[in-house]
């Protein structure tokens, strides 16, 4: 038997010009994924901006709101008599104050808390729960008052439902001749102040000083705080103004915020304008 040899064959495959084609064309592919995730990256830092943005803004609004509303309130009657002559009597009787960029607020808080019996130097918390010491802590500046009288003094100490002053009040809150009986409250004093200011990070941040201490940032990238008021009674009343002529007349605020983003797009940073108009409201009708 004879046999015949089977001729070898040369293995196939890519020649250099198919392998340049290929090249081009995977650079090109690359290429257009790289320019695709480079607009989803900006898109991404947009969006991210943009939400930091509105939740700064958010956070401040709101925070400034609860103050700006609740300045001149009291804790009973925004008709008593302020009985005193101490700096918080003095800065109660005129609870907003300030300028173009910078706002000034007193106010009592919101929650107050009835009295069941009352003297010069002491008050009786009329629920068990919560206990005082759970309410106010030594040295809270307090607001004490009836619908007739009201007085600011600071807390000593507490023990069950007493709350006990560090001095005595220059009116005795028992004293309920025009007031009713009923009417007696305690609740702690409210004092702030809103303004701009660069932070430890490079940027700029808006602060909150409570009670003229240390400034606690409360958003980040508000670059600037312009602020208008609205009077009621003298200068122009039926507009907006930078600086009232009287602020025992001043009902109502117009903040504008502007903001920047942390994130830099196309080596620039985002930009926006917030405004909003807040009432306050122991002096609306």
């Amino acid at each position: 038997m004879s046999t015949q040899a089977i001729p070898s064959r040369r293995m196939a495959g890519f020649g250099l010009i198919e392998l340049m084609i290929a090249m081009v064309l995977g650079l090109l592919v690359l290429g257009a994924a790289f320019a695709v995730f480079q607009s989803n990256q900006r898109t991404y830092g947009a969006n991210e901006g943009l939400n930091r943005m509105q939740e700064s803004a958010r956070v401040a609004y709101e925070m400034m709101s609860r103050d700006i509303r609740a300045t001149g309130s009291s804790a009973c009657s925004n008709e008593a008599r302020v009985m005193g002559t101490d700096q918080t009597s003095l800065d109660f009787r005129q609870p907003i104050g300030g300028d173009a960029t910078t706002l000034t607020l007193t106010s009592a808080d919101d929650l107050s808390y009835r009295v069941s019996n009352a003297t010069a130097s002491s008050v009786t918390l009329t629920e068990d729960n919560p206990v005082a010491s759970d309410i106010f802590k030594a040295d809270d500046i307090v607001m004490v008052c009836n619908a007739a009288m009201t007085g600011f003094v600071e807390v000593a100490s507490t023990a069950g439902r007493v709350v006990t002053f560090k001095t005595s009040l220059e009116f005795d809150p028992s004293d309920t001749t025009n007031a009713a009986a009923g009417s007696i409250s305690i609740a702690r004093m409210r004092s702030s102040r809103w303004y701009v200011a660069p932070n430890p990070r490079g940027g700029s941040s808006l602060f909150v000083s409570r009670f003229n201490g240390a400034g606690e940032e409360v958003a980040e990238g508000v670059q600037g705080l312009a602020m208008m008021f609205h009077q009621t009674s003298g200068g122009t009343p039926e507009a907006y103004q930078a600086t009232p002529t009287d602020w025992a007349y001043v009902n109502a605020v117009r903040m504008t915020l502007q903001l920047n983003s942390q994130q830099q797009i196309d080596n620039a940073a985002l930009t926006r304008n917030a405004a909003t108009v807040i009432g306050i409201r122991s002096r609306t009708p």
